[in-house]
């Protein structure tokens, strides 16, 4: 992966992609959501980078959730999509950043912007490996 300060992740995109996440969205999306949360915690803990994972929300206001990651639902009639697109396009270093999608549009702008891509899949891989990393450290 792109050595990078902030990592912007696709949410649903991702819960939509990686099998783990697929069947934790049986019992709920909600239950892949914080599955999917805590995961990009321990990443983004591990790596000393930011990281911020998108959702397309329900509200009449953006909800935005401090923390590591900070957590960004998008306000009704606004998608996940845009909000990582703004994200990347109004950041003064988009080549510090990652955006993990699969959707091919959403893809090009963040590219155009400056920003760096990375496939659900591709990141899934990453995150993996990390993780193993991370368990033979602690022993």
């Amino acid at each position: 992966m792109v050595d990078v300060s902030w990592l912007i992740i696709d949410g649903y995109n991702v819960i939509n992609k990686w099998p783990e996440l697929i069947k934790a969205k049986h019992k709920s999306i909600e239950f892949a959501s914080e599955k999917l949360n805590t995961l990009i915690q321990k990443y983004s803990d591990f790596k000393g980078i930011k990281a911020t994972i998108v959702y397309d929300g329900k509200g009449n206001n953006r909800e935005e959730m401090e923390g590591n990651p900070k957590i960004i639902y998008s306000k009704n009639k606004e998608t996940a999509d845009a909000v990582i697109e703004s994200l990347a396009y109004n950041y003064d270093k988009p080549d510090e950043i990652t955006v993990v999608t699969d959707d091919n549009i959403q893809r090009n702008f963040v590219i155009g912007a400056g920003a760096h891509c990375i496939s659900a899949d591709q990141f899934e891989t990453e995150l993996s490996e990390a993780l193993t990393e991370m368990r033979e450290m602690l022993g």
